[in-house]
């Protein structure tokens, strides 16, 4: 018999994995490669704050540089952002968005929509809040 909590880690991961696949398999549905669920978490950022420096952006993701730079490079290759030089700091980038980008949104929030739907089906809005507030506590206890 397992101790109630203490198969947490597994059941998290698993959590993610499932989170995952239902990601690809959603942008598979739409017809697009490429993007990876690590690149949702820059999408998110650039259509809520706009153009950001490539080290708020890292930042805000809490991804550190070189993935960051992996990530960034992924989604210029495949046309959803550009670099372009800060006018401030001659050593950082900004990124944007492009055309293709901006017009991915529908799509990305159509997916998370669902995804949301799904994680929480009929859990009722007193559970769901719970439940964030202790994953958010975990994640500062760590």
């Amino acid at each position: 018999m397992t101790i109630p909590g203490t198969d947490i880690a597994n059941i998290i991961a698993k959590l993610r994995n499932k989170i995952n696949n239902f990601i690809i398999s959603r942008l598979a549905d739409e017809g697009i490669t490429g993007l990876a669920p690590s690149h949702g978490a820059i999408f998110l950022v650039l259509y809520h704050d706009g153009p950001q420096p490539m080290l708020a952006l890292s930042d805000k993701i809490n991804r550190d540089k070189s993935t960051m730079t992996v990530l960034i490079r992924k989604l210029e290759a495949l046309g959803y952002v550009k670099r372009e030089p800060d006018a401030v700091d001659k050593r950082s980038s900004i990124i944007h968005l492009t055309e293709k980008g901006f017009k991915f949104r529908a799509t990305f929030e159509q997916i998370s929509n669902e995804l949301i739907d799904r994680i929480w089906g009929d859990t009722l809005p007193k559970e769901r809040s719970r439940l964030d507030q202790e994953l958010k506590r975990m994640i500062e206890r760590l």
